[in-house]
């Protein structure tokens, strides 16, 4: 039976109107980019040093410096049509009210916008001293978000996680190269100069948690790297670089308490480092601490993509409780 055209359209825009989200386009951009929408002039005085500061601060846990986001400023008289869907906005601008706002899906979807608003430059680098910590937020939120959704478009199929109750989001490149039992595995995906690492073991004994700090977690690592991921070379192995301090933070992945450490490693015995990202979480259900430690090693290549890959990884933790 056809359609009349006059119910046929009547349909399509009665469905799209119970999704608002269909009437924009697509978002775009690179990982951790922000398009920063301000005049030169502000861009080029304090204020724009100040958002630098704050939005291309340090990336911590790198051997070397990259920045949190890779800003790409442009003026507000050219931030029209295939500009606005740019994923993560930055809007600094003067205007009569002083305030930060943070909105999605405002001209494309996905998409995070922040608005920074204020009368003159004292007060818009007021506003984002205010309410950084929430647009950076939002931003990196947006971010693990966007590159989950890219890992789903091929994702590694294995027996190997669920076996472990545990299952995690990984790109089809990675591959199994170590196995230990039920209780350690070593995931692999190599790149150009290197590769990206998954490591997952666990600790039995969920309530140890309280008692982990910095220290005793770089003590568990190191010791669990030494004996499970061998070196290139007789007698080398890898550990947690002494020279520089890591970073430790209280977090959850899906409601579950956590504790993440980032920072940098080094092989003994050999000439190999690179950035690590540990996360130990309380497993309840199944009365453990489950380890995720991922690690890169790419020589002369940035290493920020690699970390924000694993952290992706990670946070799509799903838990299973044993027979």
């Amino acid at each position: 039976m056809r359609i009349p055209k006059a119910i046929f359209f009547f349909l399509i825009i009665v469905s799209c109107g119970d999704n608002p989200s269909s009437y924009k386009p697509r978002s775009s951009g690179n990982i951790h980019t922000v398009t920063v929408v301000m005049e030169n002039a502000l861009w080029n005085s304090q204020t724009g040093d100040h958002v630098r500061k704050v939005f291309a601060s340090e990336f911590l846990g790198l051997p070397q410096q990259e920045p949190l986001f890779s800003l790409k400023q442009i003026s507000p008289d050219i931030f029209s049509d295939f500009t606005r869907s740019s994923r993560n906005v930055l809007m600094v601008l003067k205007t009569k009210t002083d305030t930060l706002r943070i909105s999605k899906n405002k001209y494309a979807a996905p998409q995070v916008v922040v608005e920074v608003l204020g009368k003159n430059n004292k007060e818009i680098i007021n506003q984002i001293n205010l309410h950084a910590a929430k647009a950076i937020k939002a931003f990196k939120q947006g971010e693990i978000q966007e590159k989950q959704r890219r890992i789903k478009k091929s994702i590694l199929e294995t027996d190997e996680l669920k076996s472990l109750y545990i299952n995690l989001t990984l790109p089809s490149a990675y591959k199994v190269v170590k196995k230990e039992k039920e209780s350690k595995l070593w995931l692999q995906r190599e790149t150009e100069k290197g590769s990206v690492n998954v490591l997952v073991y666990f600790i039995e004994n969920d309530k140890l948690i309280k008692k982990l700090n910095k220290d005793k977690i770089i003590q568990i690592r190191d010791s669990v790297s030494k004996a499970f991921v061998p070196g290139r070379n007789e007698a080398s192995y890898m550990k947690t670089e002494e020279a520089y301090e890591p970073y430790f933070f209280k977090t959850t992945i899906k409601g579950l308490k956590t504790l993440e450490t980032r920072g940098t490693w080094e092989v003994v015995n050999d000439y190999m480092a690179g950035p690590f990202l540990n996360y130990i979480v309380q497993d309840k259900i199944n009365q453990r601490l489950i380890v995720m430690d991922g690690f890169a090693f790419s020589p002369s290549i940035q290493k920020r993509q690699y970390m924000v890959e694993l952290e992706a990884i990670f946070r799509s933790l799903k838990v299973y409780k044993k027979n």
